[in-house]
């Protein structure tokens, strides 16, 4: 595979920028769904329209999810939406964004939501080269709110 999908547990990886031309190979990697977590027009040049990336993921036999946010601002209705797929069972998830970070992020709001430790978060966060110790108070009280 030539894409860097960076695995965070055993059914979720996050990456960078994704393509439309990408998704073929997510589905021939045994996804079953991909998570937009980047805005349309972030970057002046070179992002693909979140509309594209949808088409293209659906074309594959991808379900995908359009939860986009800037820097740490995930809602809480965000991670319920992420933690209700990771929560269904069986989907094989790819998160992406910019660099992976929001995505980790969201990934790791949405664990905590459905009931794992924050040392199973953060840890599966570094072995995707993500660092969200500092982030740590954020996600809790995300997914505390994703809860409630």
């Amino acid at each position: 595979m030539s894409l860097s999908l960076l695995p965070v547990d055993d059914r979720v990886s996050v990456s960078g920028q994704l393509d439309p031309s990408d998704m073929k190979e997510v589905a021939a990697a045994g996804f079953t769904a991909v998570v937009n977590n980047r805005p349309d027009g972030e970057a002046f040049f070179g992002q693909p329209k979140t509309a594209d990336l949808k088409a293209a993921a659906e074309a594959a036999g991808l379900q995908f999810l359009d939860l986009p946010f800037s820097g740490p601002r995930a809602t809480p209705d965000q991670v319920r939406a992420l933690a209700d797929l990771l929560a269904r069972g069986d989907d094989r998830v790819v998160a992406f964004c910019k660099s992976g970070m929001r995505s980790a992020l969201l990934w790791g709001a949405a664990s905590l939501a459905n009931g794992r430790s924050i040392e199973e978060v953060l840890q599966g966060a570094r072995l995707a080269g993500q660092e969200l110790s500092g982030v740590a108070e954020l996600m809790t009280g995300l997914a505390r709110a994703a809860r409630g």
